[in-house]
């Protein structure tokens, strides 16, 4: 994946955070106005709180992103994960994922969550993998389209750290 890059918030790629979320969420669910609210505005819905957004650059073509958005006191929720259909399988997912774990480490946030549909299988066990639990949702879902409330407990080394 030396072709692959990792990148945080750039303006450049607005567009590809809405379009690349909003191919996913057409094909699997109804996108919400709430979806709509975020997609369209990263900068007030998730930069402003204190989140940020992820890309995964294939020669320089943001092909994947990520999302975390702070709810405050430490709390933050992993959202809006997608990659193209062309790069699925690159193990994209998970790169971004990771890098929404290594943040909020650095953060020194408390709890980390994210929400997800249990029809997202191959979404599940990426998530599983990662250290994330299913449990129940202390807020209560937030989209209509959720099924499964996830908190990370603990995940393999980071990408910048190596068993001795």
């Amino acid at each position: 994946m030396s072709d692959i890059c990792l990148t945080g918030w750039n303006p450049e790629y607005r567009s590809a955070f809405f379009d690349i979320n909003i191919a996913w969420l057409e094909e699997h669910f109804t996108v919400e106005p709430k979806h709509r609210a975020v997609l369209s505005n990263p900068e007030g819905e998730i930069l402003a709180g204190g989140g940020e957004v992820f890309f995964a650059l294939k020669d320089g073509v943001a092909v994947g992103t990520v999302a975390v958005r702070a709810d405050g006191g430490g709390v933050y929720e992993l959202t809006k994960l997608g990659v193209t259909p062309a790069a699925r399988g690159l193990g994209l997912g998970r790169l971004l994922c990771q890098a929404v774990i290594d943040w909020f480490r650095a953060q020194g946030g408390t709890r980390l969550y994210l929400e997800t549909h249990t029809k997202l299988t191959a979404a599940l066990h990426l998530y599983e993998a990662l250290g994330f639990v299913a449990g129940t949702n202390p807020a209560g879902d937030a989209y209509a389209g959720t099924d499964c409330y996830m908190e990370w407990r603990g995940s393999p080394a980071s990408s910048g750290e190596r068993a001795a």
